[in-house]
Formats: C-alpha cells, sequence, structure tokens
C-alpha cells in the first residue's frame, strides 16, 4: 500500500492563510509543546494521535514542494536538487523512498492523501527532529477549518479560523496533557 497519494484537488483549500509566511495568517495561532522529556520523534506522534487521531482521515497533507522537504537534497552552493538516494542521510533516504515508491513527478507541489499515517510520520517526524527539515508539510482539516505543522522544537504550530466545538474540545485535551502557548 502507498504511503501517501497525490489526489485530483492539488490546491491548499484556505484563502485564509500566507503560505510564505504563517503568523500573517487570518488565523488564530496556538503552539503546543511537549510538556515531557520525551523523546521528540515519538512524543509528536503520540501528540498526533492524541490530538487529531480522530479526525486523520479528514486531514490531508500540503507542501509547495515535496521533494525539497529534505535540505541534504538541496547544495548550496549550486541551487541545485538531487534526489539520489546516495549521499544522503538515512532521514532523507526513507523519505524519498516513499515517494518513489508513490511515483510523485518531481516537481509536484499540492495535496497528498495519507494512506499509512504510521508510516509517514515514522518518516517526516524524524526528518524534523534531527533539523534534516526544519518543519514539515502541512496538515490540514477543510471540514475543522484548520491546520497545522510541526516543528524541530517539538511542537505543533496550530491555525484555526473560528472556534468551534472541536477546536475546544481538542485545546482542553491540548491543556492537559501538553504545554500550550496562545499567540
Amino acid at each position: 500500500m502507498q504511503v501517501i497519494k497525490t489526489v485530483a484537488n492539488i490546491n491548499f483549500p484556505f484563502e485564509w492563510v500566507n503560505l510564505n509566511y504563517y503568523p500573517e495568517s487570518d488565523a488564530k495561532k496556538i503552539e503546543i509543546y511537549l510538556a515531557d522529556d520525551v523523546e521528540p520523534t515519538a512524543g509528536m506522534a503520540k501528540m498526533f494521535d492524541t490530538l487529531f487521531g480522530y479526525m486523520k482521515y479528514e486531514i490531508s497533507v500540503y507542501s509547495k514542494s515535496w521533494w525539497n522537504f529534505c535540505l541534504d537534497t538541496w547544495n548550496v552552493h549550486t541551487d541545485l536538487h538531487n534526489y539520489a538516494l546516495t549521499d544522503k542521510s538515512i532521514e532523507t533516504q526513507r523519505y524519498l523512498t516513499i515517494l518513489k515508491e508513490c511515483e510523485m513527478p518531481h516537481e509536484y507541489s499540492g495535496v497528498c492523501e495519507v494512506r499509512n499515517w504510521k508510516k509517514f510520520l515514522s518518516t517526516i517526524l524524524p526528518c524534523v527532529t534531527s533539523k534534516i527539515a526544519t518543519y514539515s508539510p502541512i496538515f490540514f482539516s477543510e471540514k475543522h477549518e484548520l491546520f497545522f505543522y510541526f516543528h524541530h522544537t517539538g511542537s505543533i504550530g496550530l491555525y484555526y479560523r473560528y472556534d468551534n466545538n472541536e477546536i475546544t474540545d481538542l485545546l482542553k485535551i491540548a491543556e492537559t496533557k501538553y504545554d500550550v502557548m496562545y499567540n
């Protein structure tokens, strides 16, 4: 089974999001940090399950450039990218392998559906926590009008447009289990 799959509607759905600089989005922002001194990769995967597990099949993932997610695909001196598996970190090799297996075109920019959440998160989160990628692609739910991303600090940056029952419930859980910073 493919881990991720490209979809027909590749456009990011929210006009209120500034994709170039998230803090300028017309939304409320919350930062949710791991509260315990846990290993960040496992902690963030558990945080995802705790906060978003019930809606994970309503969540899609967006990236402007799926293949350029890991920094070690980029040669800073030539400003060129190399997607071969050789001379890359183990984390990058695992990530690129997923893209190759799902036959994603190198130029793909857009939305994907996650078919295997466990494998997807166990692949991208080590890239983020080791700073091979400074933050994850954007996870979003059209139904709940929210988006979030994982950050190398062991946090989730959550943006949402309106207060609603789902957001209220999500924030109650976050405040109980994690350190929450309201902006």
